[in-house]
């Protein structure tokens, strides 16, 4: 085994069991990879708060090819990017990021992919509110929820519930949690 120290951004994070944590990092030099924690979770923990999702840092990872969990020896963060959690279009956007990453991107050498990623975690941290659009995330659907009483009725709630949600004209059905009926309307 050996070890590596690559510049990495966390894409999800996972508990494994009560003091470790799976994570999945898009790393420079070895693509997307899966790293466990050991001791992650523990209250005195080396890796401390830098194990959070979109955090950017250099990982060094104890790596051996015909593995898929690798072992994560340290992670020193350079870039916690909590400005990206103050509004919702912000964290929208970026996670759908690192949902692409994660579904998208091979466990190999991509440096363009992962210059590419964080150059757009930078413009998303550093735009105006103005310019995030969360329609446009809408769009590519991570948009966040909207309140029940505008988009989504439950058949279980009474029917007056339908005259609430003023936007609503055509009514689709579709099967949500439970098995229940739930009727969507769309503007």
């Amino acid at each position: 085994m050996a070890l590596v120290t690559t510049p990495a951004v966390v894409l999800q994070t996972y508990r494994y069991s009560e003091t470790s944590k799976v994570v999945r990092l898009a790393t420079r030099d070895l693509g997307v990879q899966s790293a466990i924690a050991k001791g992650a979770l523990r209250p005195k923990s080396r890796f401390g708060a830098g194990l959070e999702l979109l955090s950017e840092g250099t990982a060094q990872l104890y790596f051996r090819e015909t593995r898929e969990l690798h072992t994560l020896a340290a992670f020193d963060l350079a870039n916690l990017r909590r400005d990206l959690a103050a509004e919702v279009g912000r964290f929208a956007g970026a996670t759908a990021l690192a949902e692409v990453m994660l579904k998208m991107a091979p466990p190999a050498p991509l440096p363009a992919a992962y210059d590419t990623f964080t150059t757009a975690l930078d413009a998303l941290a550093s735009a105006s509110p103005e310019a995030i659009d969360v329609a446009g995330v809408r769009g590519i659907g991570t948009a966040p929820p909207l309140p029940p009483t505008a988009r989504t009725l439950c058949r279980s709630a009474s029917p007056t519930a339908a005259s609430l949600a003023p936007t609503a004209r055509r009514p689709s059905r579709s099967r949500g949690c439970h098995g229940r009926t739930i009727a969507t309307f769309s503007p």
